[in-house]
């Protein structure tokens, strides 16, 4: 895991890129990004309590999110009540989920 909070703390304290690469564990082009990107979206340092790593990587990086993505989480209690039914297999319904 990337720890977004700590990149941008040593950043916003002068530590070279190769030192914040070296301290965190991900490559300098990972922390070039990261810190681009708060840049970019005006993320600076102090941060509040709120903005934990997850919140960090969701303000981010909005796309890796489910909602992001345009997809929508399954519903695994119709998916049971289907698969209950006679004839009704696996691909079945995925193939009635594609038509969607």
């Amino acid at each position: 895991m990337i720890h977004y909070q700590k990149v941008l703390e040593l950043h916003d304290e002068g530590i070279s890129l190769r030192g914040i690469a070296a301290s965190t564990g991900n490559s300098r082009q990972k922390v070039t990004e990261i810190i681009r990107l708060a840049e970019k979206k005006g993320l600076v340092c102090p941060l509040d309590e709120e903005m934990t790593d997850k919140w960090i990587e969701e303000f981010l990086y909005p796309e890796k999110t489910l909602e992001g993505s345009g997809r929508q989480p399954l519903n695994f209690d119709y998916i049971h009540e289907e698969l209950a039914k006679p004839n009704v297999t696996l691909s079945l319904l995925h193939h009635e989920y594609e038509a969607k």
